[in-house]
């Protein structure tokens, strides 16, 4: 089967407060809505293409120009493919978030037709729920007291950015959160590579070793990730040295990995994505799906990768949904408990409120 249409909207989402993005800020998220249709018009499929500024290369114009040239000459074949076989058959050298917007809109196009969710091969089940972290920042106050709030609405995974510009602030801020809620809660910590080795090492041993699950990319140079490992006996976690390094997945011993966070638009496509989190769990090592503040569309999508990849899915980075001011979905996103009903997050993905889009492109294929 083939789509008989296809249309590209655009979004505009007002963020609570402006974001940080790298060394900018932003105060809304714009982003693409792909929707495929079949010849009748009965079944639609909506994936997004939402390059973040500051996250991705491709600008939002660039990747509408893409999509909008290869959309008609792109084999969009559909029926029953697997996850880990939605972009076969598009054209190599596609921006990261084209081909995960393309690949999401066909899967989620079959899944209307045929009546049967986006799997893997090896799909046998999928988690009911799917657990959140939240994440915390600004002064030690403020990160209890917001710890405080999220452990009442049921969450039990943090995670706390630390800068190498704030050593003492980062260290007095994971002792107060062990002291306060101790072993109740699991702690992640991300320094975005903030560190170099011999600073790092010497931070981590203000902090016992077994107060925190992991550290996303905490030195510079993610080859030394080892060398941290050996020195301070905290595991690491790659993320954007999935990209911005590529092959070191093959290139370093993993029992220095405590996780691997996947941003799928970032990392290439939902297809390679899924292949890397299922080799990252058949080892034991915890793929943890997160969003570049995508939509309500994305977020569903990955909450659904996420809970088939293992019965019992670790916390995942999907709670940006908070930080918008609004959603673009006719039922948004919500977390019950700290966690995702999976079911509902998906089914609730799939329907879009056109009226908060701006139709730019529609064509008959």
């Amino acid at each position: 089967m083939k789509p008989g249409f296809a249309s590209i909207y655009r979004y505009t989402i007002p963020f609570v407060k402006p974001v940080p993005v790298r060394n900018s800020s932003l105060d809304t998220r714009d982003g693409l809505l792909l929707c495929l249709r079949t010849h009748d018009s009965r079944h639609s499929g909506f994936g997004e293409i939402a390059p973040l500024p500051g996250l991705h290369e491709e600008t939002l114009l660039e990747a509408l120009e893409q999509c909008s040239t290869i959309i008609c000459t792109s084999d969009l074949t559909f029926g029953n493919q697997s996850i880990t076989e939605a972009g076969l058959n598009l054209p190599d050298m596609l921006y990261p978030s084209v081909r995960t917007g393309i690949e999401m809109s066909l899967l989620n196009l079959q899944s209307a037709v045929t009546g049967v969710r986006p799997a893997t091969a090896d799909t046998v089940d999928s988690a009911a729920r799917l657990p959140l972290n939240a994440l915390l920042f600004g002064s030690t106050s403020s990160v209890l007291s917001m710890a405080e709030q999220y452990y009442n609405q049921g969450y039990r995974t943090f995670k706390l950015k630390v800068k190498a510009a704030e050593p003492a602030l980062a260290s007095d801020q994971v002792l107060a959160l062990r002291a306060s809620f101790g072993n109740d809660i699991s702690l992640r910590l991300d320094s975005n590579r903030s560190f170099g080795l011999d600073d790092a090492c010497s931070f981590f041993s203000t902090i016992p070793g077994d107060s925190i699950d992991y550290i996303e990319e905490p030195v510079a140079d993610p080859f030394l990730l080892p060398v941290f490992f050996e020195r301070t006996g905290i595991r690491s976690a790659l993320d954007e040295s999935l990209w911005m390094n590529p092959g070191i997945w093959n290139r370093i011993p993993h029992d220095c990995l405590g996780g691997i966070v996947i941003k799928p638009s970032r990392l290439d496509s939902l297809s390679a994505s899924i292949r890397f989190a299922i080799e990252a769990e058949r080892e034991g090592i915890p793929a943890v799906f997160s969003s570049a503040y995508e939509s309500g569309v994305s977020i569903g999508f990955y909450a659904h990768l996420a809970a088939i990849i293992t019965g019992r899915p670790k916390a995942c980075g999907l709670d940006t949904f908070r930080q918008f001011s609004r959603d673009i979905l006719i039922d948004p996103v919500h977390a019950e408990n700290g966690s995702f009903p999976v079911e509902e997050t998906y089914r609730n993905s799939l329907t879009p409120d056109l009226s908060r889009l701006e139709l730019l492109e529609t064509w008959t294929l």
